[in-house]
């Protein structure tokens, strides 16, 4: 899958509204101004993403799990799954490494560490997170990981650090860690982080500007604040911000059905039509058995590859029709484009007509039966998409189908 872009998430103090779009690129750059209102995040008071692009949001002491907001002026909190209780309020920081582990400070100062929570009713920090460090992580001004998986900390003293996470709870992760440069960061350290592509990010609350340092600043053993450059203005109005990556789906450009990867879950008979004739005269007779039988054929997309689509959308695309052929192996029928809707049950009309003479022989019976074959389809597809801020990427996923073929009229003495 191709990498998206770089998304800058913010949410004002002014009714939690939430807005999305690319990071500003200059020092003139309204960010502010230009973002895309997508709704809001009422009265949460902690927002973070995993590396997979799910937005995490604390609200009271309960946690919530999320795509991004897409839909202005509807409260996320609303259609979001509630994945945590009781105690998501009392931590000082929550934030995921690069491969989806989550890491937590309590208010006492311990560091935890696990999965991230599934359940509501599962205690994290009880049950699913180790201890990892102890006493000290509370005085911590700010904690953040950069896309390597290395940790770096903003000190009570306001020292930039960094080093590898700590393993275990004796590990004297403050006194080990290797400071970045030696100026002070106190003043920067409210929102600081890295963006997925690699560049540091702060906003400095003195002026209200974000400030960047450039791609290849992980390599770097000090990051000069007069190196920073400053982008855009305005930001004290924001009460959270986090970066992600561009994972809104707003248009296909081109789709494949991976036939040749694709197979049949199941298969039965499904009777149409039963007809039984009776001649009880001397001379054979003729009826003619005549009827037209539509079937809906039933389908949906997996969207298991980490993008969404904004609420509301209508993604629409042209592709043939998965199916059945006469080697009774699956093919695409590219006869006919077929309009399909992403994200939606498809609905293909399957219409069977059936129209035939029936010559029952003197003093017998005939039973007729109209029947075709029902079968559940797995299909791997790969699509070409772009964003909603314009990025190109590749998904892959799966169709899941019913189709209806092979119709079958059996003759025979009832």
């Amino acid at each position: 899958m191709n990498t998206a872009d770089d998304i800058l998430f913010v949410v004002t103090r002014k009714e939690y509204t939430t807005g999305v779009g690319l990071p500003p690129s200059n020092k003139d750059d309204h960010y502010m101004l230009r973002s895309t209102p997508v709704g809001k995040l009422m009265n949460a008071i902690k927002i973070f993403f995993s590396p997979k692009g799910d937005l995490f949001a604390v609200r009271g002491g309960d946690l919530f799990k999320g795509p991004v907001p897409s839909e202005q002026g509807l409260n996320w909190f609303e259609t979001a799954k509630r994945v945590g209780k009781v105690d998501w309020g009392n931590f000082k920081f929550t934030l995921f490494d690069p491969h989806g582990i989550l890491y937590a400070v309590t208010s006492k100062g311990d560091l935890y560490r696990g999965p991230a929570p599934t359940n509501e009713n599962v205690p994290w920090l009880y049950h699913q997170a180790n201890k990892i460090g102890c006493g000290v992580w509370n005085s911590l001004k700010a904690l953040f990981f950069d896309p390597e998986g290395v940790l770096y900390a903003v000190k009570s003293d306001g020292h930039l650090v960094k080093g590898s996470p700590p393993g275990f709870p004796g590990d004297d992760w403050l006194s080990t860690c290797i400071p970045v440069g030696n100026e002070n960061w106190s003043n920067l350290s409210r929102f600081i982080g890295f963006s997925p592509a690699g560049d540091l990010w702060c906003v400095d609350d003195s002026t209200g500007r974000l400030l960047k340092w450039g791609p290849g600043s992980m390599a770097r053993s000090a990051y000069a604040h007069i190196e920073a450059e400053p982008m855009g203005q305005g930001f004290t109005s924001c009460l959270f911000f986090a970066f992600t990556a561009d994972k809104i789906i707003h248009s296909i450009e081109s789709f494949e059905f991976l036939t040749a990867s694709s197979k049949i879950v199941s298969q039965k008979s499904m009777t149409l039509n039963v007809q039984t004739y009776i001649n009880s005269g001397d001379e054979a007779l003729s009826h003619k058995l005549s009827f037209s039988k539509t079937i809906a054929d039933l389908s949906t997309f997996s969207q298991d590859h980490g993008f969404t689509v904004k609420a509301g959308a209508e993604i629409t695309f042209s592709a043939g029709i998965p199916c059945i052929d006469d080697s009774d192996e699956i093919a695409l029928n590219t006869s006919v484009a077929h309009t399909w809707d992403f994200t939606k049950t498809n609905e293909i009309q399957n219409t069977f007509p059936v129209n035939i003479d029936v010559i029952v022989r003197p003093h017998s019976r005939m039973r007729v039966v109209a029947s075709v074959m029902e079968a559940v389809l797995e299909v791997p597809y790969s699509a070409t998409i772009h964003t909603m801020f314009g990025s190109e990427a590749t998904i892959k996923g799966m169709w899941k189908g019913v189709t209806h073929y092979n119709l079958t009229i059996a003759q025979g003495k009832s």
